[in-house]
C-alpha cells in the first residue's frame, strides 16, 4: 500500500506500514525519518464534519502522517478507557508513531452531565456554580481518566509524547447558540436535523441570572477549572510525556465572529487556535521532525 498522509483507520495503518523487517517498513520508517506520525484523538473539536476543525488546521501545517480518533459528542468516559488506552499505546508503539493529540473533557463539563450537578439546586452565582461541579467530582473523574490514559502512554517508551489543550473563554455573545447545520456542510441531512446544541445554556438558564453570569461560570469551568484541576496535575504527574496548549489569552470573548455556535469555534477560529497548538506539538517532538511542523 502506498503511503499517504491520512489514514482513515488502523487497517490502512497496519497494511502501509508492515511487519518488523518489511520492505513496507522499511519504506515507513525512512518517510518518518524526518516527518512525524500523529493521532488526533478527541471530540467534535478535532471531528465535526460541519467544516474544517482543530484537526484539520492543524495537520494542514504539518508534512508526516495522520490517524483521527474518538468522534463527536464523546466524552472522556466512553474514549478513556483502560482497555482503549492500552490497546493504543500497543499500535503507537508498534507503528512507530511519535505523538498522540489529545482534544477530551469538555463534554464531560456540559450538556446531561452539567444538568445532574444542577438538579434541584435553585439559582446560584458564578462561583457557586462551579463550587457545585467541583463536589460533583466533574475534575476529579476527569483526571482519573487522564490518568488512564498517560500510565498507558508512558508505556510507549522512547521519545513518544501526548499533547492536549485548553479551552478558549465562551462568549455571552455566543452562550446559548444553535450550529446551523446546511446542505453545503452536512448534504441533504441538514434539511431535516436543523441545527445542533446549546449544550450550556439551557442547563444553565434555570441556576445562572444571566447569559454574562454564564460566561463568567464558563470561564471558571472550562478555562480556569478544567487546566488548573485536570491539565496542570496531569503535566505535574507525567511531566516527561504530556504537555498542552493553553487557549485562555486567544481573545474569544469579544470577538463574535471567533464562535459557530455555542462551543465550537468557527473555522477561522480553529485555524488561530491551532497556531498555538502545533507550537506545542513541535516542542514535543524530536529535534529532527520539528521543521515539519509549521
Amino acid at each position: 500500500m502506498a503511503l499517504k498522509r491520512i489514514y482513515d483507520n488502523w487497517t490502512q495503518v497496519k497494511a502501509a506500514s508492515g511487519t518488523p523487517g518489511s520492505r513496507q517498513r522499511r519504506d515507513w520508517r525512512a518517510y518518518l525519518e524526518k516527518r512525524p506520525a500523529i493521532a488526533y484523538w478527541g471530540d467534535s473539536w478535532f471531528s465535526t464534519p460541519l467544516y474544517k476543525n482543530l484537526c484539520w488546521n492543524s495537520f494542514a501545517r504539518i508534512d508526516g502522517m495522520s490517524i483521527r480518533l474518538g468522534g463527536p459528542g464523546l466524552t472522556a468516559a466512553e474514549m478513556l478507557t483502560p482497555a482503549a488506552c492500552r490497546n493504543y499505546a500497543e499500535r503507537f508503539e508498534s507503528r512507530e508513531f511519535d505523538l498522540v493529540c489529545l482534544s477530551i473533557g469538555g463534554n464531560d463539563c456540559l450538556g446531561d452531565r452539567l444538568a445532574k450537578v444542577f438538579a434541584g439546586k435553585g439559582r446560584m452565582d458564578a462561583d457557586d456554580a462551579f463550587e457545585a461541579v467541583v463536589e460533583h467530582g466533574v475534575f476529579e473523574r476527569l483526571l482519573a481518566r487522564y490518568d488512564t490514559l498517560l500510565s498507558s502512554m508512558e508505556t510507549v517508551g522512547g521519545a513518544f509524547r501526548v499533547v492536549g489543550h485548553g479551552y478558549a473563554p465562551l462568549s455571552r455573545h455566543a452562550i446559548g447558540k444553535e450550529g446551523e447545520l446546511t446542505v453545503r456542510n452536512l448534504g441533504l441531512a441538514a434539511m431535516v436535523m436543523g441545527t445542533v446544541g446549546p449544550w450550556l445554556w439551557p442547563v444553565a438558564k434555570p441556576v445562572l441570572a444571566s447569559k454574562a453570569e454564564a460566561e463568567r461560570f464558563a470561564w471558571r469551568l472550562l478555562v480556569d477549572g478544567f487546566r488548573d484541576q485536570v491539565l496542570a496535575p496531569s503535566r505535574a504527574a507525567y511531566p516527561g510525556l504530556f504537555s498542552y496548549a493553553d487557549f485562555s489569552g486567544i481573545g474569544s470573548i469579544e470577538d463574535k465572529d471567533f464562535w459557530y455556535d455555542e462551543i465550537h469555534p468557527t473555522e477561522a477560529g480553529f485555524g488561530l487556535l491551532a497556531s498555538g497548538f502545533n507550537t506545542m506539538i513541535r516542542n514535543a517532538l524530536p529535534a529532527a521532525k520539528r521543521g515539519a511542523v509549521g
